[in-house]
């Protein structure tokens, strides 16, 4: 009780209710108790525990009581520091009592105040000698009498018994003159059992006094140990803890000096809450602890931006509850470091947002390739038809600008990953040093470009679709160095695991994979374009000069080949952009490239089903095919296409079948046709399409498939290369 006694008072806590919630559990835990009293420096009793009992020793000073044994006792335990007990003293809320008197120190050793133990003597004698004496008999201790057992006591015998610091009286009636009435055996034992009989209640009584004693240290060890818990837990949490009083910090622990990069000393009493907080977000921290303080909110969570002493900025979160110190309100809270965790949700819902943005593309571009269709279809047709050289200008301009418009929809496809892979097992170091030619011509000489090849592993990726994300970067790059500057190309083998996803947890899928590193000494990027950098249509370049779709291309590529891209850029600090592609245990592929005879036969004679839901685009692939000698038949959807097939199967020598109709779509005319006896040739016609003619994207073997929007002669090429089996 002691110990905290102490602890309180160290804290600036000890009041009067305190007090009594400390010693309760104590007195109540104890029968012997009259009273617990709190005693200060110069003596004067300043509260107890019960009061009701004890009212008039309240403000009563121990050093002026009547018996000079409360005083000297108080003394000695002042003068030594340690405790100390009184003879049998009147007590000065009435009755007989021992008191002890138990010093309480400060962290310098200074004595502070003392406990009070009040233990009843009167009730414990009467309850060891009840029921064992007979007859009249008195107890007194000097002239006070304790115990008073009958009214005659006019012929008594005296003894005197003495424990330890404590003297007794004793009158017992009949005197010996009348016990001589009695025999002698009878008077000798009669006399042998009350001084037994009073020895063991005496004997016990000095007993429970003792029992309290050892009961009370044993307490206090278990609160040093209950303290030591509560510290070490708080200087060792990973959390920080902190104590707020009058807008200024009262205690902080390691952790909370670790996560601002201070020193305890630097802000214990010195520094507030505003000094932490980051100037924008001060409003919402003052009107939380304004809340708190007045006892509007009794605990609330919630977050800011903070800043440590290297000016850092930082997200916090906070838990915070009113509280009590030095009998004034306070905010006692824990305090975490979020910005990792902020990061992370940032990151989480900027990938969200792509990919959100990556559906509506692809449901845009597949619309749009329909169109595109019908308009480079009629476009070039009318080309083909007009003499007229400005009429036949005008129709090559429509060709160019639908041309443009069919490279923002591949764009978007590319970004939305709604393109077809034809992946392959190869080396991406051949492919960049085959196609590295192409690359040189898109740098100026002002530029210095080079290549370092380090990767011996293969890649499963589309060559076709590594180009492109070759072409993307090394323009990207070009155009942040407009007074010159260096680039360069390396491909590396990597092995992601614990130490990336660490720090970049997107990379969640460990393994081995090839790197492609394109850096630049550019402008760089500030966090705005970083925010912003690989969504479609997105530029930093000036009006006219940049569709927005190079990055967005490249982000969607390597998705869809189940790859990452990860990118340092700083402003004038250039940028360094990385792409992970998964390895492939299979041996690498040798890329073909395929040269294609200039003369080729566009016209045939066969008989074509088409099933195409566009009017639009079902008729200019009609009026194309029949302009070249072919025999068209249409159907306007898949159970369309499926009737005419039931009836004339035999006579149709290839299908050229849309992927997306109502009805039926492309795949189940297909297998139908194949239930049916059809065994001539398909291709498949495809803006943007889900899993009907490809797994997941990747082309299944044999499968033709033509790309919208396309021209004319595109599809003439087409139709003949599948007809005559010549397809690359």
């Amino acid at each position: 009780l002691s110990r905290h006694i102490q602890y309180l008072l160290r804290e600036g806590d000890l009041d009067h209710r305190l007090f009594n919630a400390a010693v309760k559990p104590v007195y109540i835990s104890f029968s012997g108790f009259r009273a617990i009293n709190w005693i200060d420096n110069k003596g004067t009793i300043k509260w107890i525990y019960p009061e009701k009992e004890n009212l008039p020793a309240i403000g009563k000073n121990v050093l002026h009581h009547p018996d000079k044994s409360a005083s000297l006792s108080f003394n000695q335990a002042r003068s030594t520091g340690l405790p100390s007990m009184t003879d049998v003293v009147e007590l000065f809320q009435g009755g007989y009592g021992v008191a002890t008197y138990y010093p309480v120190t400060d962290r310098d050793g200074r004595i502070t105040g003392y406990l009070n133990g009040v233990f009843r003597i009167t009730p414990l004698i009467r309850d060891a000698v009840a029921g064992h004496i007979k007859g009249n008999f008195r107890i007194s201790h000097k002239d006070n009498v304790l115990i008073n057992s009958g009214n005659n006591l006019s012929n008594y015998v005296e003894d005197t018994l003495t424990r330890k610091n404590l003297s007794l009286s004793i009158m017992v009636w009949p005197g010996i003159h009348l016990l001589k009435t009695y025999s002698r055996p009878a008077m000798e034992t009669l006399t042998l059992m009350f001084l037994l009989t009073l020895s063991i209640a005496l004997s016990l009584s000095i007993y429970k006094i003792q029992k309290h004693y050892y009961d009370l240290k044993e307490k206090r060890m278990e609160l040093e140990e209950s303290e030591t818990k509560f510290r070490s837990l708080v200087e060792h949490s990973m959390t920080g803890i902190y104590l707020i009083q009058d807008n200024l910090f009262q205690y902080v622990n390691p952790r909370f000096c670790e996560i601002f990069g201070y020193k305890s000393s630097e802000i214990t009493g010195k520094m507030g809450t505003e000094s932490l907080v980051y100037p924008p977000d001060w409003y919402i921290v003052k009107e939380n602890l304004r809340k708190r303080i007045n006892g509007e909110l009794k605990a609330i969570n919630y977050t800011f931006r903070a800043v440590r002493s290297d000016e850092e900025i930082i997200d916090v979160e906070v838990y915070g509850a009113q509280t009590v110190f030095n009998r004034r309100p306070a905010v006692i809270g824990m305090l975490m470091d979020i910005s990792e965790k902020k990061k992370i949700e940032k990151q989480f819902l900027h990938t969200q947002k792509l990919e959100s943005i990556g559906l509506l593309a692809g449901g845009i571009a597949h619309d749009f390739n329909n169109i595109l269709t019908a308009i480079i279809g009629y476009a070039s047709i009318l080309a083909m038809r007009l003499k007229d050289s400005e009429s036949i200008r005008c129709s090559e301009q429509i060709l160019r600008v639908s041309e443009r418009a069919a490279n923002l929809t591949q764009g978007l496809l590319a970004f939305s990953r709604r393109q077809i892979l034809k992946p392959r097992p190869l080396r991406i170091s051949s492919i960049i040093a085959d196609f590295k030619s192409v690359l040189e011509r898109l740098v100026p000489e002002n530029i210095e470009f080079g290549t370092e090849f380090k990767e011996s592993r293969t890649a499963m990726a589309d060559p076709g679709q590594v180009e492109q994300v070759m072409i993307n970067l090394v323009t990207n790059a070009r155009d942040s160095m407009p007074e010159g500057g260096k680039l360069s190309i390396e491909t590396l083998d990597v092995t992601l695991d614990n130490n990336y996803s660490m720090w970049k947890p997107w990379m969640h899928e460990h393994g081995d994979y090839v790197c492609i590193s394109v850096t630049d000494t550019g402008e760089g990027m500030n966090e705005e374009a970083k925010r912003h950098l690989f969504e479609p249509f997105f530029t930093t370049k000036e009006v006219g000069k940049g569709s927005g779709m190079g990055l967005a291309t490249v982000y969607g590529i390597v998705k869809h080949h189940k790859g990452y891209i990860d990118f340092e850029s700083e402003p004038a600090g250039g940028t360094s952009i990385k792409i992970y592609l998964p390895v492939s245990e299979s041996e690498p592929e040798e890329v073909q490239v395929h040269k294609i005879d200039p003369v080729i036969a566009l016209k045939g004679t066969e008989t074509v089903l088409v099933a195409e839901d566009d009017e639009m685009v079902r008729s200019t692939v009609t009026k194309t095919l029949e302009e070249n000698g072919y025999k068209v038949m249409s159907a306007v959807n898949g159970r369309d296409a499926i009737e005419i097939l039931r009836v004339r199967h035999e006579s149709i020598s290839i299908l050229l079948l849309d992927v997306i109709m109502p009805e039926k779509d492309g795949r189940k005319v297909f297998e139908e046709a194949a239930a049916l006896g059809y065994t001539g040739k398909t291709i498949f016609m495809t803006g943007y399409s889900p899993n009907t003619i490809h797994k997941n994207f990747i082309l299944e073997p044999g499968v033709h498939y033509l790309s919208k929007p396309f021209a004319p002669a595109t599809l003439l090429k087409k139709v003949r290369e599948v007809l005559d089996g010549a397809e690359k």
